[in-house]
């Protein structure tokens, strides 16, 4: 019987068990390896993960007392215009601007109300129609009633521009949705509100015979424009000094009607 090879020669023999336990000892250290890769992968994904999950409390339940104050008073703006308009309508009837806008003024609401749901604060009800607080009296007339938006949607714009959209700059989301009521005010309910007051809603008869009892409302927006300080050096990036600026907007929206709050 023939015997192996590398019994018959011990150097070679010696070699051979060299190799096997140098594989030996290589897959060992290669499943070390391996094993300490996991474990730092693992790690690193935990940290990621925690990061992640500590950004997402932040953004959604950290609003600061200015910011939240602001979106506060953001939702109650937008309630009281919403209970100006139902009256208006109560009054008038459904055949007129209002009631478009009034549905508007429901959205602005909800965008508003699931911010703060977002950010965990609580949600006040409408004091306007819950009977916490009383509206102010109407305007006599329709006519009226649409030199009041006009003026309204001025300053609300100015709030916006000097107040509300300083207090929140580091909040993109609230900043979000700001510029966009903002916006709606601008370019979607004051002109309306103009061309009701100039006797052109493209509605009903009576809203074009109501408007046309209002001959002066271009001054009336201009008027509105100059004491609510719009499109003079106001925007988002506004410093808080134009606070003061904000505030007269306030009382001035209370003497005009509209969005004005008793």
């Amino acid at each position: 019987m023939t015997r192996p090879v590398a019994s018959n020669h011990p150097i070679l023999a010696r070699f051979l068990r060299s190799f096997c336990d140098c594989r030996r000892r290589s897959g060992e250290t290669l499943r070390i390896q391996q094993e300490k890769t996991m474990k730092s992968f693992t790690k690193t994904l935990a940290v990621l993960a925690t990061g992640v999950a500590f950004a997402a409390s932040a953004q959604a339940g950290s609003l600061s007392d200015e910011a939240e104050a602001a979106v506060l008073e953001a939702l109650m703006d937008e309630y009281h215009a919403a209970a100006v308009y139902a009256a208006l309508i109560d009054e008038y009837g459904p055949n007129t601007a209002f009631s478009n806008i009034l549905a508007a003024e429901k959205k602005h609401s909800d965008a508003l109300i699931r911010l703060l749901a977002k950010h965990d604060v609580a949600i006040p009800t409408n004091p306007w129609l819950d009977g916490t607080r009383a509206l102010e009296p109407l305007p006599a007339t329709l006519a009226e009633a649409y030199a009041a938006g006009v003026v309204g949607e001025i300053t609300n714009m100015a709030l916006y521009e000097r107040e509300l959209l300083p207090a929140v700059a580091d909040y993109p989301d609230v900043t979000r949705v700001f510029n966009n009521l903002m916006a709606a005010s601008q370019t979607r309910h004051l002109p309306t509100f103009e061309s009701c007051a100039a006797g052109d809603c493209g509605g009903g008869r009576a809203e074009r015979s109501a408007g046309s009892q209002v001959g002066s409302s271009p001054k009336v927006a201009s008027s509105a424009r100059e004491r609510a300080g719009v499109g003079k050096g106001a925007g988002p990036n506004a410093k808080r000094d134009g606070k003061g600026k904000g505030r007269k907007a306030k009382e001035q929206k209370g003497k005009a009607g509209g969005r004005g709050k008793s």
